[in-house]
């Protein structure tokens, strides 16, 4: 990683990684920030088999140093062919240092047929740097990032034509296909904030396969959805040769705008044919100017676009049988939150600003100041996790570790609440999970009933995701309402025992502190086999597991050298 604003391997977006099921794949991370740590996050695949490489800092890690470089291991589980996403976990700097990663079958063969594949990444572009956005977000007054000045894919902003953009970064990305083929495309949403709505002029039969990393069941739909840290891969079926001739052109605009923020930003990419020459009506040059009016037309009802995919979406081939009601043994109620530190005068924030679930608020900055050690070198180094007990009787967090523990065994709904917060405002939060794919049992206006709510079950099985959306049904109101839910379900067993975020994705609130940090399991349960000397080096910040210029980390391979 490198300095002004962080990228990966010289590129933002940085290059692809494939990896495979089934087979281990090292990374390591250089860190060549001189003034911040790093880690990275291999975002929707569970870490729990190498419990140091989940790419959390303050949680799994100590967070790699200035100066120094840490080797991540890396093993997809037969089953998690899909698609994923790479980025830091520090602070704001992924609002550049990301990258797309997909995961292969091991046999090769798919459960779906198609030509080719096609990686569409939707990001937020800011004309500041991210640690001064950063900065603005833990200052004493508050100071929010605003809204991007571009939302770009695969890198382009796609703000201006192709005659009249001032560099290639501003021009429409290209993405460019054959007629008659099937094509898989990935979307993966990458956004700092913006919740981005997608389609594709003269091609409105997309089929959903896959959502957050696990195929489902053949989905219809017109458009896509994306919140931050979201993805989805969808068949589209090109046109025919005669098709094109018939209609006299060989491009189609793709159109993404954002949804549910004070500022509109939207911008343009080009699904372009690659045809033969002896075509003579389509042709294969690009159009010179971005459309007058958008092509295509994008849902603003609220009502229409909360709804979308909601109870739709079940699993291909179930990994594991969704639990039942009856089996779950506990409930638990998360409010998130916005509260100002120092008082609230005259309409106006007098103070920093923050964001809580439950009234915790864990903000990473904070902690990394103060040394925090992480929970997995907690356990690690003295056999010790969160009270359970304790938590219980504190709605659901430890209040000396401020961890959210669960016990192997039990089966939880999480029910994410949103609140209105001091200003009466309400936002919309896109909920990921790490660690661990949970059923999504949905979402809703107003108040969750899970007894109504488990009545949709009796014939349909939700899909296994790992971010799924708060939806924001008010704008605004009267001061600290709850109004809206979404509710998840997960088992908790032997193989999802760790130390795991659950977080807002939206990067301004996870550094306002809305995050939250779930052990599963007991000492017992988590602690791997790790002999010394190498567990030494994991459990200091800066230890022997890291590398520098004069050493060699020393590493334990968990899945064998």
């Amino acid at each position: 990683m490198q300095d002004m604003n962080q990228i990966l391997n010289g590129t933002s977006p940085a290059p692809p990684l494939y990896m495979k099921e089934g087979r281990t794949t090292w990374v390591r991370v250089y860190n060549y920030i001189s003034d911040k740590n790093v880690t990275v996050h291999w975002h929707g695949l569970s870490q729990r088999t190498a419990p140091f490489s989940d790419g959390t800092p303050l949680i799994s890690q100590w967070p790699i140093a200035p100066g120094e470089y840490f080797d991540y291991e890396i093993r997809p589980e037969v089953g998690d062919a899909g698609t994923y996403f790479y980025h830091s976990h520090v602070g704001f700097q992924a609002v550049t240092a990301y990258g797309p990663l997909i995961v292969e079958e091991a046999s090769g063969t798919r459960p779906y047929q198609y030509d080719d594949d096609i990686s569409i990444a939707i990001a937020d572009y800011y004309d500041r740097l991210d640690t001064d956005i950063e900065a603005g977000l833990v200052a004493n007054p508050f100071q929010w990032s605003g809204e991007p000045q571009a939302i770009v894919l695969n890198g382009r902003s796609g703000t201006a034509s192709f005659g009249e953009a001032v560099d290639d970064s501003c021009k429409p990305a290209v993405i460019t296909v054959e007629p008659n083929k099937t094509y898989r495309v990935r979307f993966s949403g990458i956004t700092a904030i913006s919740f981005v709505f997608l389609a594709v002029e003269g091609h409105e039969n997309l089929t959903i396969i896959e959502a957050d990393g696990e195929y489902t069941k053949p989905t219809t739909t017109d458009h896509i959805q994306l919140a931050s840290g979201q993805r989805f891969s969808a068949l589209l079926k090109t046109k025919t040769q005669e098709e094109l001739d018939k209609e006299g052109k060989s491009s189609y605009w793709i159109r993404y705008e954002n949804r549910d923020r004070p500022t509109n930003v939207s911008g343009y990419a080009l699904l372009q044919y690659q045809s033969p020459p002896t075509v003579t009506k389509a042709t294969n040059e690009l159009p010179a100017e971005l459309p007058e009016r958008p092509p295509v037309t994008l849902s603003r009802d609220l009502a229409e676009y909360t709804q979308w995919l909601e109870y739709t979406l079940e699993p291909l081939s179930a990994k594991e049988a969704f639990p039942a009601a009856s089996e779950v043994t506990r409930t638990v109620y998360i409010t998130v939150h916005q509260h100002v530190v120092d008082g609230f005068y005259n309409g106006s924030w007098q103070g920093q600003l923050q964001w809580d679930a439950n009234n915790l608020t864990w903000a990473e900055p904070a902690l990394e100041a103060q040394n925090f050690e992480p929970y997995l070198v907690t356990a690690y180094r003295s056999g010790t996790t969160p009270d359970y007990e304790a938590a219980i009787a504190n709605g659901g967090w430890d209040p000396v570790t401020r961890a959210w523990p669960a016990l192997v065994g039990e089966v939880l709904d999480i029910v994410w609440l949103s609140n209105s917060g001091p200003s009466g405002g309400f936002d919309f939060h896109p909920m990921h999970a790490h660690g661990t794919h949970y059923w999504d049992l949905g979402s809703g206006n107003g108040t969750y009933d899970a007894l109504e709510n488990e009545k949709r079950f009796a014939n349909y099985t939700p899909a296994r995701r790992d971010t799924t959306q708060l939806y924001r049904y008010i704008v605004s109101g009267e001061a600290d309402r709850t109004n809206g839910w979404r509710a998840w379900r997960i088992r908790v067993t032997k193989d999802n025992v760790g130390a795991w975020g659950m977080h807002c994705h939206i990067l301004g609130h996870m550094v306002m502190g809305m995050q939250t940090v779930w052990v599963f399991g007991n000492a017992t349960d988590i602690l791997t086999e790790i002999p010394h000397p190498y567990i030494d080096g994991y459990l200091e910040y800066g230890g022997s597991a890291y590398g520098n210029d004069t050493y060699d980390p020393l590493v334990f391979p968990f899945f064998g050298s």
